[in-house]
């Protein structure tokens, strides 16, 4: 009987802990995604809301996958036009579900600074242009903050997970490179 007591009390306490790690919700590329484009358009970031922090803290650290070369994450410039370009929008704490308005008017998802103890939504859709090349969510709990080893580890998971080294929508004798 204690066995068993035990055995219930640590599976709760595993599924309680399991619940506030950051969780990559979604992630999907679309057939206009090309890893050779993203390889030589890099990472500029359009970013609406915040987690906390200044532009470059919360991108500090995070780069693409190691098969583009890892490279950095860079605030998009500030002489660049929002909208235009190849570019990763970051919507924190926004509303609704990472899609092409992002690359038209991420405004309309809303984005806002994060509160204290709150959890965290970020919504990714890489954009060229006016158009959606790949998109994902990422869910975390208050812990998951700028500068924070939680924050880092989950916004890399969302980027590797965002950007394989194929199109999932081609077949590998396809081509999608």
């Amino acid at each position: 009987m204690k066995i068993a007591v035990l055995a219930i009390a640590a599976a709760s306490l595993y599924a309680s802990a399991a619940l506030a790690l950051p969780v990559v919700t979604y992630v999907q590329q679309t057939p206009l995604y090309k890893p050779s484009t993203v390889q030589a358009a890099g990472f500029n970031v359009e970013m609406h809301g915040t987690p906390g922090g200044s532009a470059g803290a919360v991108i500090a650290g995070l780069h693409g996958p190691a098969w583009t070369g890892g490279t950095a994450l860079e605030i998009l410039p500030a002489d660049a036009k929002p909208g235009k370009g190849t570019r990763l929008v970051l919507v924190f704490n926004g509303a609704g579900a990472p899609g092409e308005t992002a690359c038209t008017n991420p405004d309309a998802l809303g984005g806002a600074a994060a509160t204290t103890g709150s959890a965290l939504r970020v919504l990714a859709v890489y954009c060229a242009g006016d158009r959606m090349i790949a998109r994902g969510a990422l869910s975390a709990g208050p812990e998951a903050m700028p500068g924070s080893e939680d924050y880092r580890d989950a916004m890399q998971s969302l980027l590797d997970a965002m950007f394989p080294p194929q199109n999932t929508n081609i077949s590998p004798l396809g081509g999608g490179i």
